[in-house]
C-alpha cells in the first residue's frame, strides 16, 4: 500500500496540493460488497467438488472396476430340456413326452480369464492415474482464473487510488486558480491528469467484472458473492530442478500411459489364448424307448470348435501394432514432460528475478521519484508536468511489478502441471484407492 504523508504548512501555496492527508486504504466502489475469503487451495476444493470432470473420471474409474470383476467370471452354463413324441410313437400309445435334459458348460482352459484380468487390471490402474491427471490439470485452470483475479483486483485498486488522488489535486487545483495562484494551463493540466484516470478506472473495472465473471463461473458462485482474495506476492521458494525431475516418472499421466501399455501387451497374450478355442462340457440325460420298454440313458460330451478358418492372425497383427503405439506415445508424453518441466522451471525463475530486480531496479526508485517530486512540486523547485511525470511512472511501475508477479504465479501453475503435482489432494480419491488396496 502506498502512503502520501502530509509534509506540512508551508507557506508556498504549491504545499496545499499535498495537503491530502491521504493513505491509500481507499474504499473501493467495485470491491465495496459483501466478500468471502478465498485461497487458492478453497479454490481449488470448491471446484474438484463440483466440476463434472471430476465426476467423468470417478465414473470411469468405477467402469473400470467393474471391467476388472467381471474379467473373472466364467461362462454361463447352457441347459436345455426336449420334448417330443417319439416314444408315444414306438409304444404306439401316441402323446409327447420329456426325452432329454442336457447342461453344458463352456471350459476356459486356455488361461484367457487370466489375461482378461491383466487387461482390466492395468486399465483400471490406468484409469485411477488419469483422474489423479485430470485433478492436477483442475488446479491448473482454477490457478490461472485466481492469479487472474488477483492481478485484475490490484489494478482495481491502484486505478482508483490515482483517480482519488487526481480528483484532489483538481480539487486543489480549482480553488487555486480562482486565488490566483495556479495558471489556467496548469489547471488543465490537472483536469487532463483526472480524466486520463477516470479512463484507467474505467476500463479496469470492466476486466475485473470479467475476471470475476470467469472466477464465479468455474466456481459456481452467486452473482451477489464477490470473493476476497489474497493480494499478490512475490513467488518463492522455487523447488530445485532436480527434485522434480527425480519425481517426474511418478507423474501421473506418465502412470496411465505405462498402465496402458501394460494393457495393450496384456491384450496380445489374451488374444494369442483366445486363438485357442475353450472346450466345451456337455452332461445329458435322454429317455428313449429300447427293448420293447422304456429307458434312461446318461452321457458325458466334449466339444470343441477347430480354428480351420479364422485364428485370429488380424486381430493379433492389430493388437501388436497396438503395443508400438502406445510405447511410442509414451516415450512421447516423457519427451514432451520433460522439456516442458526444464523450460518451465527455467522460465519461473526468470520471472522471479525480474520481478526482483524490477523491484529494486524501477519500483522502489519510481517511489521514491515521486516522494522527492512531490516535496520539490511543494517548494517551488520543479513544475507541475514533473509531478505528473512522476505519478505515471510510479503508478505505470508498480502495475508492470503486480503483472511480473502474477507470470510468476500463473508459470509455476504451469511447472506444477508439467511435474505432475498437485496443491490439494482428492480427498474422495485419496480415499477410494486406500479402499480398493
Amino acid at each position: 500500500m502506498l502512503n502520501f504523508y502530509y509534509l506540512g504548512c508551508r507557506k508556498n501555496s504549491r504545499a496545499a496540493v499535498f495537503g491530502l492527508a491521504l493513505s491509500c486504504a481507499v474504499p473501493m466502489s467495485v470491491l465495496a460488497q459483501t466478500q468471502d475469503s478465498w485461497t487458492l487451495e478453497d479454490s481449488i476444493r470448491r471446484v474438484v467438488e463440483i466440476a463434472p470432470e471430476t465426476r467423468g473420471a470417478r465414473a470411469a474409474v468405477s467402469a473400470r472396476q467393474g471391467a476388472l470383476q467381471q474379467a473373472g467370471a466364467w461362462p454361463n452354463p447352457e441347459i436345455e430340456l426336449r420334448a417330443d413324441d417319439k416314444m408315444g410313437k414306438d409304444e404306439g400309445t401316441g402323446g409327447t413326452d420329456f426325452t432329454q435334459l442336457a447342461f453344458s458348460q463352456p471350459l476356459p482352459l486356455s488361461g484367457r480369464l487370466g489375461h482378461q484380468r491383466a487387461v482390466a487390471g492395468a486399465e483400471l490402474d490406468a484409469a485411477r492415474s488419469e483422474r489423479r491427471s485430470q485433478h492436477v490439470r483442475l488446479e491448473t485452470q482454477v490457478a490461472k482464473r485466481y492469479h487472474s483475479l488477483q492481478l485484475a483486483m490490484g489494478r482495481l485498486r491502484l486505478a482508483e487510488q490515482r483517480l482519488q488522488l487526481a480528483d484532489d489535486m483538481q480539487n486543489i487545483g480549482r480553488r487555486r486558480e480562482q486565488a490566483g495562484e495556479l495558471s489556467r494551463l496548469e489547471r488543465l493540466r490537472l483536469d487532463l491528469i483526472r480524466e486520463s484516470a477516470q479512463q484507467i478506472l474505467d476500463k479496469t473495472e470492466g476486466e475485473y467484472n470479467e475476471a470475476l465473471s470467469r472466477f464465479r463461473a468455474y466456481l459456481k458462485l452467486s452473482a451477489e458473492t464477490t470473493p476476497q482474495l489474497t493480494p499478490l506476492e512475490p513467488f518463492g521458494p522455487i523447488p530445485e530442478l532436480a527434485q522434480l525431475q527425480a519425481g517426474l516418472p511418478e507423474h501421473p499421466a506418465l502412470l496411465a500411459a505405462g498402465y496402458q501399455l501394460d494393457a495393450a501387451r496384456s491384450e496380445v497374450n489374451l488374444v494369442r489364448a483366445e486363438r485357442l478355442p475353450d472346450p466345451t462340457l456337455r452332461l445329458f440325460h435322454e429317455r428313449d424307448f429300447l427293448n420293447g420298454r422304456r429307458q434312461d440313458v446318461t452321457g458325458v460330451g466334449i466339444g470343441i470348435s477347430v480354428p480351420l478358418w479364422d485364428r485370429k492372425a488380424g486381430r493379433l497383427s492389430e493388437v501388436r501394432a497396438q503395443v508400438v503405439q502406445t510405447q511410442a506415445e509414451l516415450q512421447v508424453l516423457e519427451r514432451d514432460l520433460g522439456s516442458r518441466l526444464q523450460q518451465g522451471h527455467l522460465h519461473l525463475a526468470h520471472l522471479v528475478q525480474q520481478g526482483e530486480h524490477y523491484r529494486t531496479r524501477v519500483f522502489d526508485p519510481a517511489q521514491k521519484v515521486f516522494d522527492l517530486t512531490r516535496k520539490a512540486y511543494a517548494s517551488g523547485e520543479v513544475e507541475i508536468l514533473s509531478l505528473i511525470d512522476a505519478n505515471n511512472t510510479y503508478f505505470d511501475a508498480r502495475e508492470r511489478y503486480l503483472e511480473l508477479l502474477q507470470e510468476a504465479w500463473q508459470e509455476a501453475a504451469e511447472l506444477r502441471l508439467a511435474a505432475g503435482r498437485a496443491l490439494v489432494e482428492d480427498p474422495v480419491t485419496t480415499e477410494q484407492d486406500t479402499h480398493h488396496e
